[in-house]
C-alpha cells in the first residue's frame, strides 16, 4: 500500500518545483508574482523563535561591551532554550510521522493565531487582488527572454566570492559565501542550516538574512562593515 505521506512529498516537491520555473516567466503579470511571494512568506518564518533571537543579540552586545560575565549567563540560557525548543521540534517531526499534513492543519482550525495568520493572509490576497483587477498593468505584451540571474561579487581585504540571487534557495547552496560574510552553519551538506537567520544592522535591529537583505546592507553600508558588493554583468 503506498504511503499517503510520501506520495504528498512527491506533490509538494513537484509543485515547489513547477513554481520555482513559473514564477520567472514573462506571461505572469508582476500583479500575480507579488500575490504568489506574499503567501510563500506567510509560511517561510524563521525556524528561531523570538527569545533565541533576542538572546543571540544581547551576547553579541556583551561581547562588544567586553562584559564576559554577562555573556557567558546570556549563553548559558540560550543553551537551556535550544536544548528545550530542540525537544520541541522532535516531538512536532513524530507528530508529522504519525499524522498528515491536513489533519494536524484542521486541528488549528479554532485556534486564535492560526485564525490570524490565516484570514490575515486571505486578506492581503483579497486586497491585492482586487488591486491588481482594478489597475491592470495594460494590454498583452510581447514575451520577454527570462531574466537572467542577478550574480554579485562580495569582497573583503582582497579576497571575493560570488553570491548569485537565488529565488527561495537555501543558504547552504552559497556556504562559501555566507560563511565568508561571517555566518556559522550547523550540519553538514544539504541538511546543513544557517545558524542564526537574523543578521544586526548598524542600529541594533535584526534583519533577515536573505540574499536581498545582505546585498542591500552592503551597498547602503548600514551592515558587514569592511565587505563591498559588487553586481556582475
Amino acid at each position: 500500500m503506498p504511503d499517503s505521506n510520501t506520495e504528498e512529498s512527491v506533490i509538494a516537491l513537484s509543485n515547489k518545483a513547477e513554481y520555482e520555473n513559473a514564477i520567472h516567466l514573462s506571461q505572469h503579470v508582476s500583479q500575480a508574482k507579488t500575490i504568489s511571494e506574499m503567501v510563500l512568506d506567510a509560511f517561510h518564518t524563521s525556524k528561531e523563535s523570538d527569545q533565541i533571537r533576542e538572546l543571540r543579540a544581547a551576547i553579541r552586545q556583551a561581547h562588544d561591551r567586553f562584559d564576559d560575565d554577562t555573556a557567558y549567563e546570556l549563553m548559558g540560557q540560550l543553551k537551556q532554550l535550544k536544548d528545550a525548543e530542540a525537544a520541541d521540534l522532535a516531538a512536532l517531526e513524530d507528530l508529522s510521522k504519525k499524522f498528515p499534513i491536513s489533519r494536524i492543519l484542521s486541528s488549528y482550525k479554532d485556534d486564535p493565531d492560526f485564525q490570524e495568520l490565516v484570514y490575515g493572509l486571505a486578506l492581503k490576497v483579497l486586497n491585492q487582488t482586487h488591486q491588481a483587477i482594478s489597475n491592470p498593468s495594460g494590454g498583452k505584451s510581447k514575451a520577454r527572454p527570462k531574466k537572467e540571474m542577478e550574480v554579485f561579487a562580495i569582497s573583503k581585504d582582497g579576497i571575493s566570492v560570488t553570491l548569485p540571487m537565488r529565488p527561495r534557495s537555501k543558504a547552504n547552496v552559497d556556504r562559501e559565501a555566507f560563511e565568508f560574510l561571517g555566518f556559522s552553519f550547523v550540519g553538514e551538506g544539504d541538511e546543513a542550516e544557517l545558524e542564526s537567520e537574523m543578521f544586526l544592522d548598524k542600529d541594533g535591529n535584526e534583519q533577515q538574512a536573505t540574499r536581498k537583505n545582505i546585498v542591500t546592507a552592503i551597498q547602503q553600508q548600514t551592515a558587514f562593515e569592511g565587505y563591498s558588493a559588487q553586481q556582475q554583468l
